[in-house]
């Protein structure tokens, strides 16, 4: 990711401590381990928006970008659903996009998921 950014400073591989509330990171495993009902296997997931700032007031969409290999064979509408999905199961305001490592390493995704990952995004 661009020089400076939250990955490059906070990324683990997959976990950090990321400056949201414990209960939006147990929201987020829970999220993880519906994905894997679902036959996706999360590599990272990276929260970004008001809760990655601290900022969120009650009611705040939890914004995940979710890194699996198993997107891979999956369009865009397919990511959408099982990501959907996901979130539906536990009735959380999650809005989810879905890439692959090669996309995210390739950057071949749009500007403004390009600046999230870069600016503000925190691997959880």
């Amino acid at each position: 990711m661009k020089g400076g950014g939250k990955l490059s400073s906070q990324d683990t591989g997959g976990f950090c401590v990321a400056q949201a509330k414990p209960e939006v990171k147990e929201i987020i495993e829970k999220y993880r381990e519906q994905l894997l009902n679902l036959g996706i296997r999360a590599q990272r997931i990276y929260l970004y928006g008001s809760h990655a700032k601290g900022i969120a007031r009650e009611g705040s969409d939890i914004d995940l970008v979710v890194v699996s290999s198993d997107f891979s064979s999956l369009n865009l509408r397919e990511r959408l659903e099982v990501l959907g999905v996901a979130a539906a199961r536990l009735l959380q305001p999650i809005q989810a996009a879905g890439y692959t490592p090669e996309e995210i390493a390739a950057k071949s995704y749009s500007p403004f998921l390009d600046e999230i990952l870069a600016a503000e995004a925190v691997s959880v």
